[in-house]
């Protein structure tokens, strides 16, 4: 029991930590027009010379309410699950805070070795200054994707045990992140990848 809660007190830290940086960044991007081969430029265009009311509204739910998508979901799960003696619900609950931690403590890492600098910076996709977050904060913190580790490690647990559809929500959050210009597509796919393959192994251990 002390070890579920130093564990949740770390998630606490590290979600906050991740989200706080990302949230803090401003958009500053300008249209891109220029076409080329390299997937990250390439989805960015995509994304930037198809945008609409509908999908505006939605970027922006999931940007706003994120702590409520990512945070609140286990605990309330876990919460609800230990009231009502409903196993599942608080297995699959602990599975998310724990991944969550694992795989969010792993990101925040990486971002600050990585030092990536995020799409509306203008300065390229390879545009890498390794340890740069530590001085010149959030718009050197984009690889990868925050937001994608922990919403995938949060929701896979809950999708393996109560169904594919779950995955819906990561997707959405994910992709919201290159709708907002502040995440690359290898940024939101390499932390996609983490938090799933984090959570699918400790829902397994």
């Amino acid at each position: 029991m002390k070890k579920r809660f130093i564990l949740f007190l770390v998630l606490i830290l590290v979600f906050s930590s991740i989200i706080t940086a990302e949230d803090s960044v401003t958009k500053q991007s300008t249209p891109t027009t220029k076409f080329t081969l390299n997937l990250d430029d390439l989805s960015r265009n995509l994304v930037k010379h198809n945008t609409n009311s509908s999908l505006d509204i939605i970027s922006n739910f999931l940007t706003t309410y994120d702590y409520y998508f990512l945070f609140a979901t286990p605990v309330v799960g876990y919460t609800v699950g230990y009231l009502t003696d409903d196993y599942r619900l608080k297995k699959v609950s602990e599975d998310a805070i724990i991944s969550s931690a694992i795989s969010g403590g792993i990101a925040l890492l990486t971002k600050i070795v990585a030092g990536r600098e995020r799409p509306y910076a203008e300065e390229g996709s390879l545009s890498f200054n390794p340890f740069a977050s530590i001085t010149q904060g959030a718009t050197y913190t984009s690889f990868p994707s925050g937001h994608s580790t922990i919403a995938w490690s949060v929701y896979t647990p809950y999708a393996k045990e109560y169904g594919w559809w779950i995955y819906i929500i990561p997707t959405s959050i994910s992709f919201s992140r290159i709708y907002e210009d502040v995440h690359w597509l290898s940024d939101v796919v390499t932390g996609s990848f983490l938090g799933y393959y984090t959570a699918s192994y400790v829902y397994y251990f």
